[in-house]
């Protein structure tokens, strides 16, 4: 149980700070890596509406990074 505590909060924490940042894609990326913490945490806790949530939001802040990443 305390695994999941741990993870749990670093997520929190991570997800927390995402707010605080005003560029666009640095957010997104903080946000991205808080989502799949999330994720961890939900496949340990085997919470399958933690799990389906995570994967929705690393997909979606996957495609905006990507569309936020300049093409050369």
């Amino acid at each position: 149980m305390v695994l999941l505590e741990v993870v749990g909060w670093i997520a929190t924490l991570i997800v927390i700070s995402s707010f605080l940042i005003n560029d666009m894609l640095r957010l997104r990326i903080v946000n991205l890596i808080g989502a799949f913490c999330w994720l961890i945490y939900g496949i340990i806790a085997v919470s399958y509406s933690i799990i389906f949530l995570n994967i929705v939001i690393v997909g979606i802040q996957s495609f905006k990074i990507w569309k936020l990443t300049p093409k050369k």
